[in-house]
Formats: C-alpha cells, structure tokens, sequence
C-alpha cells in the first residue's frame, strides 16, 4: 500500500490488481474467498478481483466475521456458452436481514428477512443457491 494506491496478488494465479486508494490505516483484509480480496474499512465492504483494477463491489454492513459474508466468482460454466461470469456476494445487512448482491450487474438481487439471528451463511460455488443458520434453530 503505498499514499494513494494498494496492490492486491494472487500468488497462485499470478494475478495482480493495482487500484487508487485512500485508506484510513484501519483496513481490515479477508482472502479467504477464492479470486477476491475483501477490505474492511469504516463500515463499507470492498471487493476486489485480482487481475482487475477497479472495486467490482461495495456494500455497508458492520458484520464482517467469515461465516457471515460469502462471495462467488464462476466463470466456467457461463464463459463456455458465451455469457457473463457470476459474481455474487451474500452478507448481513443487520443480524437478522441477508443482501444479496449482484457484483457484475452492480444490483441487489434479494433481501431476506428471518425471524432471528443469522450466524452463518454460505453461497453454493455456483452462487445460485444459499445455504445459512439461524441461533435458535
């Protein structure tokens, strides 16, 4: 990270992302996802795909635990019948309301509501299905 840009890389894929960056020095990093860097800071959620040089992705949410964000990048399928690539994330708007965003489209796909606490939830690798857990059930 130097003054006014972060350099993000996959050390397997060799894929590099260069992006301009104002941090506060509190960021918090997340590579537990596959192809993506999530960077926490000041309430905002920024996803970055290595090799790409932009945010492909911003949400507000104050849970930022692992078990309660999960995001999704599928090429295979859709690449071979000419189509656009998913990319999708699932996280916690509060801790009873899942968002799911559409990061290509840059829209909200669903908003679930449940009668109590969510404190797990996980996107199948396809990202067309969602699994989570609830505390008293």
């Amino acid at each position: 990270m130097t003054n006014s840009t972060i350099f993000l890389g996959d050390m397997e894929s060799c894929e590099v992302s260069e992006l301009p960056w104002r941090g506060s020095g509190n960021e918090k990093f997340d590579f537990s996802n596959p192809k993506i860097c999530m960077i926490f800071n000041a309430g905002e959620l920024s996803i970055i795909e290595y090799g790409v040089n932009e945010v492909i992705g911003t949400c507000r949410t104050e849970n930022v635990h692992p078990n309660v964000i999960s995001a999704r990048l599928n090429y295979s399928k859709q690449l071979r019948n000419g189509g656009e690539p998913t990319k999708i994330i699932a996280y916690l708007l509060d801790q009873q309301t899942i968002s799911i965003q559409n990061l290509s489209a840059r829209q909200i796909q669903a908003t679930i509501s449940h009668d109590s606490k969510i404190d797990y939830l996980e996107l199948n690798p396809g990202g067309t299905k969602l699994l989570f857990r609830d505390k008293r059930k």
